[in-house]
């Protein structure tokens, strides 16, 4: 439970904007200065709440229910409204939690933590230079579960124009911001359950690295149990059956896996183009001090259509080098044969008509 109650620490809020932002447990109006307004846990801890963190930590007997309130600020001067959704946790790509989807879906989730607070959607209108408060009701399940659910209330402006800002390379980018602040329930007494982490397929794409846009694939990794192991270090290698030479590696930090969820772990080729071939994965996921560990193991298969496909999608063009080393050879072989018959035949034709000379019967002198 400490390791869970410590999590929430450093993730009481969440900036969505055109990418994920990191992690802040200050929940003061200074916290969203990119949105114009702030979240704020509100009200008291109690028997049931603990908000000690800046986030709702809610224990309690099934169908207990319990109150929990979220302050909005608006710290712009005029009247803003805003759409608030208490929304069930998942995964997004890259490895953060997410609280922003009214609809997630994963085979292994049961309990929607979104079907559990009322209400769970709405909007309201804040004066400027004021906040408000949204008052929830979450009623624990009935139905017996170990671990805990995840969720969270997701605020953004209500049918605001994103705002758009010009980059250094002259790009416009228009950012709409939403904020986040986490919702953990558990049932009294139930004990916590550990993480069952594997790899469900592993297809050919585009991947987003450093190196920009480029070919790689996508391990779809799956937790499969209501549990959080906290902020995970990865590493990926890929190798390939037949070429001892060939090996992709990659690592990430930070890698924070919901409950019950699942994401794509993105493996970049870099400058490599894709092949076809039968490959291997081994994904390792460490704790914090690599005091826990899971390595997963997952072979795949790229077809001729998908690397080509993906390799033009990436930008990398075919390399013919083969082929004009095969064309130039077929040449110089051709070239050859027909220097060796021409040869032949005029070795022939010089025979032949030296053995007709020779051939002339002779005439006898009298």
């Amino acid at each position: 439970m400490k390791r869970v109650v410590s999590f929430f620490t450093f993730i009481s809020i969440i900036l969505v904007g055109i990418v994920t932002v990191g992690l802040n447990n200050n929940l003061t109006v200074n916290a969203a200065v990119n949105g114009g307004y702030a979240l704020q846990v509100a009200g008291d801890s109690n028997d049931n709440v603990n908000l000690d963190n800046k986030s709702y930590v809610i224990t309690g007997e099934p169908g207990k229910k319990v109150e929990v309130k979220l302050a909005i600020v608006n710290q712009e001067s005029k009247t803003r409204t805003f759409l608030y959704n208490a929304n069930t946790a998942y995964t997004a790509s890259g490895g953060s939690i997410g609280y922003d989807k009214t609809k997630v879906t994963d085979p292994s989730l049961k309990i929607q933590t979104r079907k559990l607070i009322t209400p769970n959607k709405g909007t309201i209108t804040i004066p400027g230079k004021s906040s408000a408060t949204v008052t929830a009701t979450v009623t624990i399940p009935k139905k017996n579960f170990n671990g805990y659910l995840l969720g969270g209330f997701n605020v953004s402006p209500y049918k605001e124009k994103a705002k758009g800002t010009v980059s250094s390379n002259g790009t416009l980018i228009k950012n709409k911001f939403s904020y986040s602040i986490p919702i953990q329930i558990k049932q009294t007494g139930n004990e916590t359950v550990e993480p069952k982490y594997s790899v469900r397929t592993v297809r050919p794409g585009v991947v987003t690295s450093d190196k920009g846009q480029t070919p790689g694939v996508l391990a779809n990794v799956h937790n499969s149990t209501n549990s959080f192991s906290g902020a995970l270090d990865s590493t990926a290698v890929v190798t390939k059956k037949g070429d001892k030479s060939f090996k992709i590696k990659t690592a990430n930090g930070s890698q924070n896996i919901a409950p019950t969820s699942n994401y794509d772990y993105s493996i970049s080729w870099g400058k490599k183009a894709l092949q076809s071939g039968e490959y291997h994965l081994k994904l390792t996921y460490k704790t914090a001090g690599g005091i826990k560990s899971w390595v997963i193991n997952k072979d795949f298969t790229i077809t001729n259509s998908d690397a080509a496909k993906y390799n033009k999608l990436a930008g990398i063009k075919p390399n013919y080098l083969w082929l004009y080393i095969l064309l130039a050879i077929l040449a110089l072989a051709i070239i050859l044969g027909l220097g060796i018959y021409l040869g032949k035949r005029n070795n022939k034709n010089n025979n032949g008509g030296n053995n007709g000379t020779n051939n002339q019967p002779r005439k006898r002198r009298r």
